[in-house]
């Protein structure tokens, strides 16, 4: 199985956070993340390959520091990122079995849950087959595995996850959808990082907390997301009363 992951423009990445952080905190915020992934991914053993989507510099050093792949969306021929992702998964058709389709903001992931989705797949009977790991919502599409690569066209935006599956079944394809505690939750926004924050990591914890905690970023999430909570209470309590 081959594995690909499209990053964005790393100082593009993570807008939704403009309100937390600053553009030189979100790109190393973002980078954080997705070494969080690939220190996961690369110690799953059953994958041959992992492929990272990107024409920033970042990514390819990222790339060599992990032993992996970088594909530039420029050598794919592809701008945006379902173009891009279509094109890089039609390119491999026929080559492999299968392909999966991975977002970098996955920091909570562990390995044991990128071998479960692996063996959801394997012990689907049917050659022609979809396992798609849901965001938080039932609405995101954070994982998507198919057999046999280029049975499905790529549909990132808003109800992903039920635009793949309805397209998936119409293609004939056998669907399983999973949702689990840690691919199920991409960091978007405050209420994310809250979330990451406020788990009992024990000793360590992933690099996207070492980053927060290491800069303080921490202490001013928090109190961004504690001042957000009381002034959205403040304002209720204004409307009921």
């Amino acid at each position: 199985m081959w594995v690909f992951i499209p990053l964005k423009d790393f100082v593009k990445a993570k807008q939704r956070l403009s309100g937390f952080l600053s553009p030189s905190e979100r790109r190393c915020l973002f980078q954080a993340m997705v070494e969080d992934v690939l220190d996961v991914l690369t110690q799953v053993s059953s994958l041959e390959r992992i492929i990272l989507l990107s024409d920033d510099p970042a990514a390819t050093l990222l790339a060599e520091h992990y032993g992996i792949d970088c594909w530039s969306e420029k050598a794919l021929g592809a701008t945006g990122l379902n173009p891009v992702i279509n094109a890089a998964v039609n390119s491999v058709v026929g080559q492999v079995d299968a392909a999966m389709v991975v977002h970098g903001d996955l920091p909570l992931a562990t390995q044991e849950e990128w071998e479960e989705v692996l063996a959801v797949h394997r012990q689907i009977v049917n050659p022609n087959k979809l396992t798609l790991v849901t965001d938080r919502h039932c609405d995101g599409s954070n994982v998507v595995v198919c057999s046999p690569p280029g049975a499905l066209a790529y549909e990132y935006g808003p109800e992903s996850c039920h635009h793949h599956r309805q397209q998936a079944q119409d293609n004939g394809l056998v669907v399983e959808i999973l949702e689990l505690q840690g691919l199920s939750r991409d960091v978007d926004d405050g209420d994310d990082l809250l979330e990451l924050l406020n788990r009992d990591w024990g000793r360590r914890g992933p690099k996207t907390l070492q980053y927060l905690r290491e800069n303080k970023l921490d202490l001013r999430i928090k109190a961004l997301m504690t001042r957000e909570a009381n002034s959205a209470f403040i304002k209720m309590n204004a409307v009921h009363n």
